[in-house]
């Protein structure tokens, strides 16, 4: 397992680390003193060994890391989760955070100003975008892909999926969402690594991030306070 700082076109308070990880490391003993019971035995409930080797790494790095930014120690973190499945600490003035993972990689986001999401896609050789396409992209998106050279559609649609991911993710709403959902807003065209999210998306924005070789990243974060966000959201 290893973990590296990435460098994004982001606000400062937003931090994002990629975590490359060992898919056949042992179980036994992996998340010791940093995972609390209830993770460990998740973990071990999973049916195949790479599932169990992604959730224990993911978050036994997501513990040091939020315990390094709050100067606790990571088995006293109280991580609880929400309506939509997006995990959250139980303490006040606590950072907003996502995780995303896919294949050997994992993406963390941290901010302590606005609310982030992240995803990560492998582009496995079976993949075919034609069979999302209708439950992911926007006219306008569609618009964009289908005026780029065909041998690059497959691409184009991989970025275009991870931005709206982390977009919706960071707004709370996770995929299959009720108050947003992917074909309702676009994410094209792409200004370098700048999207160009649409009104319907609300005041977030989204950018694409380094990834390995064969996956396609994002993050999204909002433009304003989380607290802004949060009232908005609840309205």
């Amino acid at each position: 397992m290893q973990m590296h700082s990435l460098a994004v076109d982001a606000p400062a308070d937003v931090h994002v680390w990629r975590v490359d990880i060992d898919l056949d490391a042992p179980l036994e003993g992996a998340g010791a003193g940093l995972l609390d019971a209830n993770e460990i035995a998740r973990a071990h409930r999973f049916m195949r060994h790479e599932d169990a080797a992604r959730f224990i790494t993911l978050r036994a790095c997501l513990r040091r890391l939020l315990a390094a930014e709050l100067d606790i120690e990571p088995p006293q973190l109280q991580l609880d989760v929400d309506t939509n499945g997006r995990p959250s600490l139980a303490m006040p003035h606590a950072p907003d955070f996502n995780v995303s993972h896919s294949g050997a990689h994992g993406l963390i986001a941290i901010s302590f100003k606005r609310r982030v999401g992240v995803d990560i896609e492998e582009a496995r050789p079976s993949f075919d975008w034609r069979e999302l396409e209708a439950s992911v992209l926007h006219h306008a998106d569609k618009r964009v892909i289908d005026a780029t050279p065909e041998a690059q559609h497959s691409g184009a649609f991989l970025a275009c999926w991870t931005a709206k991911e982390a977009l919706l993710k960071a707004h709370g709403e996770g995929i299959g969402g009720k108050a947003l959902t992917m074909t309702s807003f676009s994410v094209l065209p792409r200004n370098g690594v700048r999207y160009a999210v649409s009104a319907e998306a609300g005041a977030f924005e989204a950018v694409s991030i380094e990834a390995p070789e064969g996956y396609a990243a994002a993050l999204a974060w909002s433009a304003v306070s989380r607290s802004s966000c949060e009232s908005n959201h609840d309205a």
